[in-house]
């Protein structure tokens, strides 16, 4: 009789951090399916909301049993407990990338807190600070002879891809003086894989997209300000979602969160003063910008779809001609 055949049930950071991603996403993106469409994964009809404590659960799984708050260091997976392996680079930067989702889709802003701080983290451990762009390995273990930089999306992507991807998002949350230093490392980044794309493109596709976003003038920021339980802000984050623009970033505040705000007086003074001067009788007001040069603020979801159709519009024309 054939014997049952062991059942792999270790938790990977890498893999957990593309399904936050994955799970972060469609609690908006599904909110705009039709009526009565049904969700079957992770439960048959659930709403898709629900998706998003499912994202929060598996990130706070990984913060608790997987992340050393004394040394900063991700383990790479878990089973009855830690595996002693370190973390790797697509450990960091696929949860980075999973974070970035859960905030920019949940609001929380602890979640961009630990995804800013994994990402000095893992510049410590695995950029290249002379040549550029990331190994997969980080440069402690003397038993390690021959560090690789990963150049290929298969059916999972490259650490440096997604960590490219990562960079220009962070870039585009952040004030000037850490946004220098994320636009110069994926400069850097590209340069280094630049004759694998110019080749062989195909190898690296989201690396492409990577340097599509890079090539983009000025990343659009939305901006919503206010009450986030209210019916009223739900509304505007549905809204943010309900058209595709690779080149957007959501950014959710409530003047009222001290911890947010001090945030944000540290990393972008620009968004804190949004929140302050937001009218308080506002449940939720939507700025939209442009490298942070913004237009005048909506109060109403369907005036932030209107909007945004008409920045992707304006940028669809642009890139036409």
């Amino acid at each position: 009789k054939r014997p049952r055949p062991h059942l792999d049930d270790k938790v990977i950071v890498s893999w957990n951090g593309l399904a936050i991603s994955a799970f972060a996403r469609a609690s908006q993106i599904l909110k705009s399916e039709p009526t009565g469409t049904r969700f079957c994964f992770p439960i048959t009809g659930c709403n898709p909301e629900e998706y998003l404590g499912v994202a929060e659960k598996a990130a706070r799984f990984i913060k608790e049993k997987l992340y050393d708050s004394s040394s900063n260091r991700l383990n790479h997976s878990y089973r009855n407990g830690p595996a002693k392996a370190p973390g790797f680079l697509d450990d960091y930067a696929f949860l980075i990338n999973g974070l970035l989702d859960l905030y920019e889709y949940g609001g929380k802003i602890e979640w961009l807190m630990w995804a800013a701080h994994l990402q000095v983290i893992q510049d410590e451990l695995f950029l290249d600070k002379q040549g550029g762009g990331y190994f997969n390995t980080p440069g402690e273990d003397p038993s390690v002879l021959l560090r690789v930089k990963e150049d290929y999306d298969g059916a999972e992507p490259s650490g440096n891809s997604v960590a490219a991807i990562n960079l220009i998002r962070l870039s585009s949350i952040f004030d000037a003086a850490k946004s220098d230093g994320y636009k110069c490392n994926v400069e850097h980044l590209l340069a280094v894989f630049q004759t694998r794309l110019r080749e062989l493109g195909i190898a690296l596709p989201l690396m492409c997209c990577a340097a599509d976003m890079l090539s983009v003038p000025s990343r659009k920021q939305v901006v919503l300000v206010g009450n986030k339980e209210s019916t009223e802000f739900r509304d505007m984050v549905a809204a943010a979602f309900s058209t595709y623009d690779p080149n957007r970033t959501v950014i959710q505040i409530d003047p009222r969160n001290t911890e947010e705000m001090g945030f944000w007086e540290s990393n972008n003074a620009i968004i804190a003063q949004m929140a302050r001067s937001s009218p308080p009788e506002k449940p939720a007001v939507a700025h939209v910008c442009q490298d942070f040069k913004c237009s005048p603020p909506v109060t109403s979801a369907d005036a932030l779809r209107v909007l945004l159709n008409k920045t992707v519009a304006a940028a669809t024309s642009s890139a036409a001609a």
